[in-house]
């Protein structure tokens, strides 16, 4: 279920507030600057403000505005312990909300959070622990084997690094591939295929969902599997084959993720293809911009909140105990049905 806009506003405040780019006593936008800046009305982001009153974030001054108030969370210094988590991605407008997850286990805790694109030069002797989201199984190794070396607490989100002693927080992308192509054959379609831009063999995430696909297709005599259908799309170009396929049968595209599916849709409706009528497709994320494309986007949706808050509880556990056990953390995903299928 896609997060009201209010929530929004308040997690990316308070986020700041906890990993300190606002500090103590600084002022905060106006609610007219905020409704300006996310796109929403006065009244939402006004909400967001009262909220973080009451939760003892921020306080207000009568004819001045809002200031970020001195919290049980914010102790001195020498009582700071500071995690890291480390996105792939400079620009988190696509990336999913981990970090509301990862502030609520943090509440009340000596702990503060950075948050920081994957850099190999990052100092990881100056936080306590990392959580660690790599763009593939290379990116994982690289830094894991780093961070083993130095005895540094980390957990590893959405790739599961296989043989490694590491704590990994991952969904059920088996599943959600099993549910995007069974969807997919319950609508009639004459062949199910599976779409990805990246190599099944260096993402795992992937791999497992395309496993999941498979999976599905097994348990029925009137479809054939393929081979995974790679598509970069920066250069937008569709293989004639791909398109011929699509003009001769009634087919559903199983996407390895959401922006993947987006960009294939206006692809194919520049193309002169009906979405859902011609081609059927399902995403993977449940990323906000996927209930309002046109048509809305079924996808397979992941519990990004949940996902972070177990990884910082698992984080913080291995800190606090060095004994702690190793685990695989697998977390449910739901089928979201919208109108790219129905």
């Amino acid at each position: 279920m896609t997060k009201p806009l209010y929530e929004k506003i308040k997690n990316d405040i308070q986020r700041d507030i906890m990993n300190g780019t606002l500090s103590v006593n600084s002022q905060l936008p106006t609610e007219l600057e905020l409704s300006t800046t996310y796109g929403v009305s006065r009244i939402t982001s006004k909400r967001a403000l009262n909220e973080l009153e009451q939760d003892g974030l921020i306080y207000r001054v009568q004819g001045k505005g809002s200031f970020v108030a001195e919290t049980n969370t914010k102790k001195t210094s020498e009582d700071v312990f500071d995690l890291l988590f480390m996105m792939p991605f400079p620009d988190a407008s696509n990336f999913g909300d981990y970090t509301s997850g990862m502030l609520q286990a943090l509440q009340g805790t000596p702990y503060r959070l950075h948050i920081q694109r994957y850099d190999l030069e990052t100092q990881y002797d100056d936080y306590a622990g990392v959580i660690f989201y790599p763009i593939d199984n290379h990116d994982a190794l690289e830094a894991v084997f780093t961070l083993y070396a130095r005895n540094i607490p980390v957990v590893i989100l959405d790739k599961e690094v296989s043989g490694m002693p590491i704590t990994t927080v991952v969904s059920n992308n088996d599943q959600g591939g099993y549910e995007a192509t069974k969807h997919l054959m319950e609508q009639g379609v004459d062949e199910v295929l599976f779409v990805t831009s990246e190599d099944i063999e260096n993402v795992s995430s992937i791999r497992t969902r395309y496993f999941g696909y498979l999976r599905a297709l097994s348990e029925s005599s009137d479809y054939t599997h393929q081979n995974p259908i790679l598509w970069s799309q920066s250069n937008r170009t569709l293989d004639p084959g791909f398109i011929k396929q699509l003009q001769s049968k009634h087919c559903g595209l199983v996407c390895g993720n959401d922006i993947l599916a987006l960009t294939l849709m206006t692809e194919l409706k520049h193309l002169g293809f009906l979405i859902p009528q011609d081609v059927k497709i399902v995403g993977f994320d449940n990323t906000q911009a996927s209930a309002y494309v046109d048509p809305p986007l079924t996808t397979i949706a992941q519990n990004f909140e949940e996902i972070g808050r177990v990884a910082m509880s698992e984080l913080l556990s291995r800190i606090q105990n060095p004994s702690h056990p190793i685990s695989r953390q697998v977390l449910d995903v739901s089928l979201i049905k919208r109108k790219s299928t129905d």
